[in-house]
Formats: C-alpha cells, sequence, structure tokens
C-alpha cells in the first residue's frame, strides 16, 4: 500500500527464506512482483534497535545476513509482531475458564471451554484467524444448540485463504511440496498469469496460476492463484474440492468471457 503511495518501502525479514510456507516457484514469483514495486525485501535480518531522532526520521539498526551492522533512515515503521487476544478485561478466572499461555481460551473439538456451559468461537480462542472461521465457529455451537449435524472442528473441510497483495495471493488445500511430503502421486500443472484475457484487460497481468492434483483420484488436493481477483477464483476451487470433483470438470466447463475463472480451461489443461 505503501509502496503505491509512492513510498521507498523496505522489508526486513527475519526468516532465511522469503515465504517459506510457499513453493518455490509461487514465492520466487511473489518477490519478483513486489521487488518490481520497488519494494526492498531483505532476509535473514536482525533488528537491533530503532532509534528516534526527534525529527521525522527514526533510524533503525539491524544485522544483515553476514552478520554486518546496517542503519537505515525511515520516516515509519510498521513491526509486525504477532496477536494476542483481548482476553484480560473479561475476568474468565471468576467463570472458572482456563487459557492457555498466550491468553487464549482453551476450547476442544466442540468449540467448549472447561466449563459445560460456555464455548469459546473466533479469534479469542486460538484457531485459525479468520473472520469466516468465526462465522463457522458460529455455525458448530448452533447446531450444538439446535440439534444440527455440523458440531466439530473435525467435520471443517479444508477452507481458502487471501492475501491482499496486488495481485492477490489465495491459496488452498496443500501445496506441491506438501503433497509430495505425505506421498502423495500429484501431477502440476502452472499458468502465467499474463495469459489470461482478462488479466491484460485490467492491466494486471503479472502472477502464477498453480494446481496439484492426485495421478491416482484426478481430484485437486491444492490450488495457489497469484493474480487479480484470486480471492474470488479460489472459491470455486474450494466448492470442487469439497464436492470430490474430478479436475477435469473445472477443466471442461464454460466460462464467461472475458472472465477469470476461465483460467481454469487452460491452467487444468495443462494436467
Amino acid at each position: 500500500m505503501y509502496a503505491k503511495f509512492g513510498a521507498e518501502v523496505t522489508l526486513l525479514d527475519r526468516g532465511a527464506t522469503f515465504l517459506p510456507k510457499e513453493d518455490k516457484d509461487i514465492a520466487d514469483e511473489i518477490f519478483k512482483v513486489l521487488t518490481a514495486k520497488k519494494i526492498n525485501i531483505i532476509t535473514r535480518a536482525s533488528v537491533q534497535k530503532i532509534t528516534d531522532t526527534g525529527s521525522d526520521t527514526v533510524i533503525v539498526q539491524y544485522k544483515n545476513k553476514d552478520g554486518q551492522v546496517i542503519e537505515q533512515e525511515a520516516s515509519a515503521v510498521l513491526a509486525a509482531t504477532g496477536r494476542k487476544p483481548v482476553t484480560g478485561s473479561l475476568n474468565l478466572a471468576a467463570a472458572g475458564i482456563q487459557t492457555n499461555q498466550r491468553g487464549y481460551v482453551q476450547v476442544d473439538a466442540f468449540l467448549k471451554t472447561n466449563v459445560p456451559h460456555i464455548w469459546a468461537i473466533g479469534d479469542v480462542n486460538g484457531g485459525p484467524q479468520f473472520t469466516y472461521i468465526s462465522l463457522d465457529d458460529f455455525r458448530i455451537v448452533r447446531d450444538q444448540l439446535f440439534g444440527g449435524a455440523y458440531t466439530s472442528v473435525l467435520q471443517r473441510k479444508p477452507y481458502a485463504f487471501s492475501v491482499f497483495i496486488t495481485p492477490q495471493l489465495a491459496h488452498i488445500g496443500l501445496r506441491e511440496k506438501e503433497a509430495v511430503e505425505k506421498g502423495y502421486a500429484v501431477k502440476v500443472a502452472t499458468l502465467a498469469a499474463s495469459a489470461v484475457p482478462r488479466a491484460r484487460i485490467l492491466n494486471n497481468a503479472n502472477g502464477l496460476l498453480k494446481t496439484v492434483v492426485d495421478s491416482g483420484s484426478n481430484k485437486i488436493l491444492g490450488c495457489t492463484l497469484f493474480c487479480v481477483d484470486a480471492s474470488e477464483m479460489i472459491n470455486t476451487i474450494q466448492m470442487a474440492m469439497h464436492a470430490g470433483l474430478d479436475y477435469r470438470e473445472l477443466r471442461d466447463k464454460i466460462y464467461t468471457h472475458p472472465s477469470m475463472t476461465e483460467a481454469f480451461n487452460d491452467l487444468y489443461a495443462l494436467i
């Protein structure tokens, strides 16, 4: 966002690898796109000190991968320090509700606390930190209260996530390296976003689409989309996975044109 505003942005990442959870081809593509926006990404950077100069700048001191101490002047610093639950004011101890060392309310697979008539849903229970998971937590508790069949997080099917960089990154299921580690025989396809007419029309043709399919069953194991409208497209993949569809169902469908979903014709034709 700040880069789009015209600011010079430097990202200091203490990790040795940029986006280590992603497959390398996806991480490399994201790195290429972000650095092309003049975002300077420095890995293995250990911040030592941040000094307020008293004017409009601060000095950030960090060690680089070679152990050298670097000083960089900045007008603002955003620190990604993680999250913690806002439970301190709830007086949970008065109700006898147990929390873990980080302050999250402890729940079982039914989202029940140690107090039989109290449940905890959403971010406060330490589950996935997504708004839509809070909604799904509600469904689980609702069905327990009113006799529905969906009563446990163990019944929760794979769900997608989106990161709203430009273009968007969205993912569901297994990445290629994860599928291989789990012992699947896989078929993999990748498609450059520039091959999708809609992406070119929107003047946002950066990115890469990738899918992983089980060779035996032809079912989709996972999909990563780094392209415009990825946050919408991934929901189509999610529905196909939940329905247990053969990947050829997506390959052979007739999609509206020009749309980003018609990329599935070409992506799955590469399997």
